[in-house]
């Protein structure tokens, strides 16, 4: 991976910046079965040795055409689904090393927000709830003082 520079060849402040998230060289690949015996006949890479890396204080969009890989790296990064191989750091630390408790602490400091709001929104919750349902996952909180943090977020 290349780090940025400025013109004068120096560090640019982008690459002095703390790296909160490094991926490298990520891959997932999925079996394609077939058969009686439901075989592995193939395999289709959904991620072919993908890296980035985010500095603390950026915000980062994965953009490209549907069906390029986008949700896949993003569940891969969260470990919602298994890496074919690769890394993850997130504040130095592999998640992929990560024990079940580490990785639910982890997860608190990570989401994917996805583009369209009918696949990330649930239509039939109001939105204050839709919202605060990652605070009844992630928190001990109560349900009231969820909503109330949620809204003031909104």
């Amino acid at each position: 991976m290349v780090e940025p520079t400025n013109t004068n060849g120096s560090a640019s402040p982008r690459a002095e910046r703390k790296k909160l998230i490094e991926v490298n060289n990520l891959v997932k690949y999925f079996p394609v079965r077939a058969g009686l015996m439901q075989r592995v006949k193939a395999w289709v890479k959904a991620v072919d040795d993908v890296s980035f890396f985010i500095n603390e204080g950026e915000t980062f969009g994965l953009v490209g055409e549907s069906g390029c890989g986008k949700t896949t790296v993003g569940r891969t990064i969260l470990r919602l689904i298994p890496h074919t191989s690769g890394e993850v750091l997130f504040n130095g630390q592999n998640v992929f090393d990560l024990d079940s408790g580490d990785l639910k602490k982890m997860r608190r400091d990570m989401q994917i927000i996805f583009q369209d709001p009918y696949s990330s929104l649930d239509p039939r919750l109001p939105i204050g709830e839709s919202i605060s349902e990652g605070l009844r996952v992630h928190t001990d909180k109560s349900g009231q003082e969820r909503y109330d943090l949620s809204l003031i977020h909104i």
